[in-house]
C-alpha cells in the first residue's frame, strides 16, 4: 500500500508513464545532476561557494520529470554534489534551494508535456526557479559570509550559473522531452500502480 502511494506521487502528472522507467530517469537525473555539479567546481575566493553547472540538469531534471522529480533529482542530486566536494556546510540549504528550483521548473513544465517546444510555462518555471535558486543561496549566505560576499557571489557567480541553466534547459529541454514522450515515456507495457509493478 505504502509503495503504491509513493510511486504515485512521484509519477504524478504523468498519465501513461511506465512507473518503473520513470524511477529508472529519476535515479539518471540524480545522478547526472551530481555529476555536473562536481565535474566542473569553480570556488569563489570571497565566500564558501562555488561556481558549477549542475543547474542545468536542475532545470532540465524539473522540464522532463515534472515538479516531485525536479525536486528529488534536483535537491538530492546537487546535494550529492556539495558533499562529494566537501561543501558539507552546504548541502541542507542546497537541498532545500535546488530541490526547489527543480520543483518550480516543473511546476511551470506541467502543461507542456511530450512537447517538442518551448512554452510559455517552461519559460516561466525556469525563470521562477532560478529566482528561488539566487534568493535562496543570498539570504542563506549573509549570516555566513556577511552581506556583501553574499551580494558579490549572486552577482558574480550565482547568476551566471542560473542563466547557463537557463539558456541550455530551454535549447535542449523540449527536444529530449519530446524523445521521452515518443519513445520511453508511452511504452505499451505501462505497469499497474497496485503496488506488484515495482
Amino acid at each position: 500500500m505504502c509503495k503504491t502511494w509513493v510511486i504515485t506521487v512521484i509519477i504524478s502528472g504523468h498519465d501513461s508513464i511506465n512507473p518503473t522507467l520513470y524511477l529508472v530517469l529519476l535515479a539518471i537525473m540524480t545522478a547526472l545532476t551530481t555529476v555536473a555539479t562536481v565535474i566542473i567546481a569553480i570556488p569563489f575566493p570571497t565566500s564558501s561557494g562555488y561556481l558549477n553547472f549542475g543547474d542545468v540538469l536542475v532545470m532540465t531534471s524539473g522540464l522532463l520529470l515534472g515538479p516531485v522529480g525536479g525536486f528529488v533529482a534536483g535537491g538530492v542530486g546537487s546535494m550529492m554534489g556539495d558533499i562529494a566536494l566537501g561543501y558539507v556546510h552546504f548541502a541542507p540549504i542546497t537541498f532545500i534551494v535546488k530541490g526547489t528550483e527543480g520543483l518550480l521548473v516543473g511546476v511551470g513544465t506541467l502543461r507542456s508535456r511530450g512537447s517538442g517546444k518551448l512554452r510559455l510555462g517552461d519559460v516561466i518555471g525556469i525563470i521562477l526557479g532560478a529566482i528561488v535558486m539566487m534568493l535562496g543561496y543570498y539570504l542563506a549566505e549573509i549570516p555566513m559570509v556577511g552581506q556583501p560576499a553574499a551580494l558579490a557571489e549572486l552577482i558574480s557567480l550565482n547568476s551566471i550559473q542560473v542563466t547557463v541553466g537557463g539558456v541550455v534547459t530551454a535549447l535542449i529541454g523540449p527536444r529530449i522531452r519530446e524523445y521521452l514522450a515518443e519513445v520511453v515515456m508511452t511504452s505499451s507495457d505501462t505497469l499497474e500502480l497496485d503496488g506488484t509493478g515495482l
